[in-house]
């Protein structure tokens, strides 16, 4: 395991790099976040998983920073998977905005690496591959 950025892990776990994350996401690290995490997984990863189990708040900018990091992982052909319990506030933030349509969300990092879907898709849709973020431009 690597401990980078104050509050983030780097490891490995069946092809994915893992990122825990804690304390919390804000203005202040959001973007270092993002582009520490971006520059950190390798071309042959399958993707990455972050676990925001111990992430206690979440600010506008965290959010668009995952919401960017899906995009730019979508691009290299690489999944971005959240990590997160059903019932907590984060949860419920991320789902508000709709993130969960765009990143699968999973119970735990061995669910995450198996694709045991927790949350995808819109409300009354099957969990399958949640849809991908466009921008318009």
């Amino acid at each position: 395991m690597l401990r980078t950025t104050d509050g983030l892990t780097l490891s490995e776990h069946d092809g994915f790099k893992v990122a825990r994350l804690d304390g919390e996401i804000d203005v202040a690290n959001a973007i270092e976040l993002e582009t520490e995490l971006t520059w950190a997984i390798p071309n042959t990863a399958l993707g990455l998983i972050v676990d925001l189990s111990e992430v206690s708040f979440i600010d506008s900018t965290g959010i668009r920073c995952l919401f960017d990091l899906a995009m730019r992982l979508d691009g290299r052909q690489q999944d971005l998977r959240l990590v997160l319990g059903r019932g907590t506030n984060l949860y419920r933030t991320l789902t508000l905005v709709q993130l969960h349509t765009v990143v699968p969300i999973f119970d735990d990092v061995a669910a995450a690496v198996a694709g045991e879907l927790l949350s995808a898709g819109r409300e009354g849709e099957p969990s399958g591959h949640p849809r991908r973020v466009t921008r318009a431009g």
